[in-house]
């Protein structure tokens, strides 16, 4: 029985130890993050009549949420992404000529809040996403003209805040750092038209005025991935 017992601990030294299984890192999945960046636009104002400041430009902050979906076949990685960010975009145009309405000197645009739904597509570079993004924008634009009311004798608004919709689009690069970690670098432009924004009437009938609002951010994320794959390991 002892010689027995040699023989089965020899044999089972010399069996093959199996390896242990590795599960290549996946995009497929659900993700949630933060984000935050700078922007840069371009706004004008301008009346039925022509008349225009001519365009002056915007600049500011914004932070917010990011959630989305990835689909990942071989290399191709494709995917659904939505974010809400607050922002501060903000730029001001000094005219006693032209923004003076309401006694003041100063036409402003803010951007003050900022959403988007996205499509991504991209290809995996050994855990490097490299990724091109485009789809609707939402912006609540603050506009008008300093100070903020109703317009003396002729009656209207000088200023007024709306949400917007647009289109966005742009690009960016996406690493995977940790197990379910990764973090972002992205472009977007972002274009919400030249909508009516806020109607001071004048003497025989009304007038409306048309916001410029566009431009361009730069914006860095951290994203947490719910690998659908590691729920089965």
């Amino acid at each position: 029985m002892v010689a027995l017992g040699f023989v089965s601990a020899a044999q089972a030294a010399d069996m093959p130890v199996k390896a242990p299984m590795v599960i290549a890192p996946t995009w497929t999945g659900t993700y949630i993050g933060i984000n935050g960046g700078y922007a840069g636009g371009t706004t004008n104002h301008t009346d039925l009549f022509g008349v225009t400041t001519n365009n002056f430009s915007t600049s500011g902050g914004l932070f917010g949420i990011t959630s989305g979906i990835n689909w990942q076949f071989g290399q191709w990685v494709l995917g659904f992404e939505s974010d809400f960010d607050l922002a501060n975009i903000n730029g001001t145009f000094t005219s006693a000529a032209l923004c003076s309405i309401t006694g003041g000197t100063t036409c402003f645009t803010n951007l003050k809040n900022f959403s988007t739904d996205r499509l991504r597509a991209g290809v995996d570079l050994n855990g490097w996403l490299l990724f091109a993004t485009g789809g609707f924008g939402y912006g609540q634009v603050n506009a008008g003209q300093n100070p903020c009311g109703v317009v003396p004798i002729f009656g209207g608004n000088s200023c007024n805040q709306k949400w917007r919709s647009g289109w966005v689009a742009g690009g960016g690069i996406e690493k995977m750092f940790a197990p379910h970690w990764s973090a972002k670098l992205e472009y977007l432009h972002y274009d919400f038209g030249n909508d009516i924004q806020y109607t001071p009437t004048i003497i025989g009938g009304g007038n409306s005025v048309h916001a410029l609002e566009r431009g361009d951010m730069v914006r860095v994320g951290l994203n947490y991935q719910f690998n659908l794959l590691s729920l089965f390991h």
